[in-house]
């Protein structure tokens, strides 16, 4: 296909319109039909600016891998089928340990341990699994094979300083840079302290012994926070953090996981400007941090309609680069997971969230940020019908477009300053309806490619598409 750009200001006021007729909800009926009434036209446009572009920062494209006992055995990553996962994945940074299991991880065991009587529910999990180990070993070699970045959760509830740093040089010496150090796994959560950190003052003097003395033996070290989201202004524990300094960036944690109807459906195609608005709140109270967002997921039940919210929210870290420095998905294969194991045949497949994970990862992590500007009918104050933006690479413009609505919609694109002639193609990776979350084997190629004589590209109803444009 050839179609030309016109000037910015041509753009601006052109659109294709689409032809279908307003959309009602899909012939089926019951809580996955399509919640929202759509206008008779759709439409969206994509303005790039090709004379900024900014290296992708991959840390945003990270993930979390908890392996449950029941799928793997009690030997985490030095389980044959997780190896055989990660090498398959081959995923640019992973989060080590997992979640809450790292405020009880023991690292010259590889297991769990308690040593007080602070009461959590987590206790039975501890204390009743001695023989449990979190693979360090397989991690490790994983680790030597890929040169993925890691971002560690350190204990700060149950190890001294003294053990502290002995980890830390453990893991540089075992070739970990160890650039990025968690001091604790959702402490602001009684449910996660030890004795040791029981509140927020006791959790500053201990994390900030440990922070002194980690950045004493590897200064180029940069440690986080755990902080609150909800109530940021306004909650104690944010309230007793900010007026520290020996820490260099806040930890969040956000899960917005909805119920699968019209509301909740409405919620999670807004996870984009929910996202926003909690780091700008959290700005205001730390103030030059920046944030990692070590957990995220978004959920509307098991359907195409989460699986398209999950994906406009990934490409969201993109889209408000700053001061997003590290986002890691939650999770691999737990809790909307990307991967699907049958343990009776030993086979992984990919989920539709790993999937649309990929087809995102692929597009973005070795390219350029291209500034774009997206125009879009909305389908609620909310958010738009259409969410997009644009790379470079290995000299292609590369557009990635999620088409939230369950009609096809013209993506009208103009390069700001340039009308040169381009050729594009399309291919998407669209859902049959509302209801859809189909499974894919892991080395398939789940983009299809799309025939069309428009002009521009049409993207499929409930769609996430890569456009490729060949610069002149």
């Amino acid at each position: 296909m050839k179609f030309t750009f016109g000037c910015l200001g041509f753009f601006a006021t052109v659109f294709l319109m689409a032809t279908n007729h307003p959309g009602q909800a899909q012939e089926h009926s019951g809580p996955f039909a399509y919640p929202f009434e759509l206008p008779a036209e759709l439409s969206a446009t994509l303005t790039i600016d090709a004379n900024e572009p900014a290296p992708v920062n991959a840390m945003l494209l990270g993930l979390n891998c908890n392996w449950p006992e029941g799928l793997y055995g009690k030997v985490g990553y030095n389980h044959p089928d997780a190896q055989r996962l990660i090498k398959t994945l081959q995923p640019s940074s992973l989060r080590f340990p997992h979640g809450v299991w790292s405020n009880f991880y023991d690292w010259e065991s590889d297991g769990r341990r308690m040593n007080d009587d602070y009461v959590t529910p987590y206790d039975s999990a501890v204390k009743d699994h001695p023989e449990l180990r979190y693979g360090f070993d397989g991690f490790h070699e994983l680790h030597d094979a890929l040169s993925f970045e890691v971002v560690h959760t350190w204990n700060v509830n149950y190890d001294d300083v003294d053990k502290s740093v002995r980890r830390l040089k453990d893991r540089q010496s075992k070739g970990f840079p160890a650039r990025w150090i968690e001091l604790g796994n959702e402490t602001f959560w009684k449910t996660q302290r030890s004795e040791s950190v029981r509140d927020v003052e006791k959790y500053i003097e201990v994390a900030k012994a440990h922070a002194t003395a980690l950045r004493s033996v590897s200064p180029q070290t940069k440690f986080s926070v755990p902080v609150h989201w909800r109530n940021a202004v306004t909650d104690p524990w944010n309230q007793a953090l900010m007026k520290e300094d020996f820490y260099d960036a806040i930890t969040i944690h956000k899960h917005m996981n909805y119920s699968a109807d019209a509301k909740g459906v409405t919620e999670a195609f807004s996870a984009r400007q929910t996202m926003v608005d909690m780091s700008k709140a959290l700005q205001s109270v730390f103030p030059g941090k920046p944030q990692w967002v070590t957990e995220w997921s978004v959920s509307c039940g098991e359907n195409s309609l989460s699986t398209l919210a999950m994906a406009s929210a990934l490409l969201s870290l993109f889209d408000e680069p700053a001061p997003f420095q590290i986002a890691d998905y939650f999770q691999i294969n737990a809790s909307h997971p990307l991967i699907h194991y049958d343990r009776a045949t030993q086979v992984h497949s990919r989920t539709a969230y790993g999937a649309a994970y990929q087809v995102i990862r692929d597009a973005l992590e070795t390219s350029e940020i291209l500034p774009s500007d997206v125009e879009s009918t909305k389908i609620q104050p909310s958010f738009d019908a259409v969410s997009a933006q644009a790379v470079r690479q290995n000299g292609k413009t590369i557009v990635v477009a999620i088409n939230k609505t369950n009609r096809s919609v013209p993506l009208t694109i103009a390069v700001k300053d340039d009308a040169a002639a381009r050729q594009w193609s399309l291919r998407s990776l669209a859902f049959d309806d509302t209801k859809d979350s189909p499974r894919f084997p892991i080395d398939a190629d789940v983009l299809e490619t799309s025939a069309s004589s428009s002009p521009v590209p049409i993207l499929p109803p409930l769609s996430i598409n890569r456009i490729e444009i060949v610069d002149p």
